[in-house]
């Protein structure tokens, strides 16, 4: 797998979660992987006043992204220059430097210039509704989504290198809908360290309700299960060291972190039922 590349695109630090044990799994086989970050989570909780401050925190959460990375062997993770929009109706969308007010094509292009310089093979980022409709998540699926069809076009954005065609691209699949139900379960349990805020558990209740997303793929990472852990871990201001991720019994962390899927969007899935393993995210690329 040494001539496998990877690209895995995101919105905020902690975001790249979602597929930590997949990228953990090309390292260790030998590929190369790349981790975008869009913006570095200005505006994001602090967990703890000691960590960070608004004023630094962004500073503070590119370090922790890094430091993360580092506990499954990911060194090229790059951050593009825009700023974390917030959550969706804040003060912060309207912010000119956020990534919600960036012209489609500036976004693009940034993304199509990091596609033809590390020429990936697969594509990973979020999907169409951003897990949980966070505007930089929507945003992130949009322009990665235009940067990869627009990446193999050497009439577009040429100042930024030869054309590239990756030849999959993949999004999340069920990753609000997994976290709802370890944390309903925790709640049950009386695992959390205070109640559930009543918002955070009606949106929790209403994606149990809802079906399941489109599926292709299913990757076991049981072997990474303690990588992905120590790599959460890393994100101290957003997770704290006694927040929910800390607080998984051993009974659920092979539920939580044991696997993980996508759906492969380009070429279009057409199999009925999930394929499983590495291999099947690239038939033919991975021997």
């Amino acid at each position: 797998m040494n001539n496998v590349r990877i690209l895995a695109v995101y919105g905020h630090p902690d975001d790249e979660g979602q597929a930590t044990g997949t990228l953990a799994s090309f390292i260790a086989r030998g590929a190369q992987v790349t981790l975008v970050c869009a913006t570095r989570g200005e505006v994001g909780e602090i967990s703890d006043p000691a960590l960070g401050t608004p004023e630094t925190l962004g500073y503070v959460r590119e370090l922790e992204l890094r430091a993360a990375m580092a506990q499954i062997g990911l060194k090229d993770v790059r951050l593009l220059p825009f700023r974390d929009s917030g959550m969706a109706g804040t003060p912060e969308n309207d912010d000119p430097r956020s990534l919600h007010q960036q012209p489609a094509e500036v976004v693009t292009g940034h993304l199509v210039q990091v596609i033809r310089d590390t020429r990936p093979h697969a594509v990973f980022t979020w999907d169409p509704t951003g897990g949980y409709g966070h505007p930089d998540h929507i945003a992130v699926h949009k322009h990665t989504v235009a940067a990869f069809e627009a990446a193999g076009d050497e009439r577009r954005h040429p100042e930024a290198g030869p054309a590239w065609s990756p030849a999959h691209l993949f999004w999340g699949a069920s990753t609000m809908k997994r976290f709802a139900g370890i944390f309903l379960e925790l709640q049950r349990r009386g695992l959390l360290p205070e109640g559930m805020d009543p918002a955070r558990q009606e949106r929790f209740e209403k994606a149990m309700a809802e079906p399941d997303p489109p599926l292709s793929n299913i990757v076991d990472v049981r072997d990474f299960i303690e990588h992905k852990r120590r790599a959460a871990g890393m994100h101290r201001s957003q997770f704290g060291e006694n927040g929910m991720m800390a607080r998984i019994p051993e009974d659920l962390r092979e539920t939580f972190y044991g696997e993980e899927r996508f759906y492969r969007a380009n070429p279009a899935y057409a199999p009925a039922e999930a394929l499983r393993g590495l291999e099947a995210l690239l038939p033919g690329h991975l021997a």
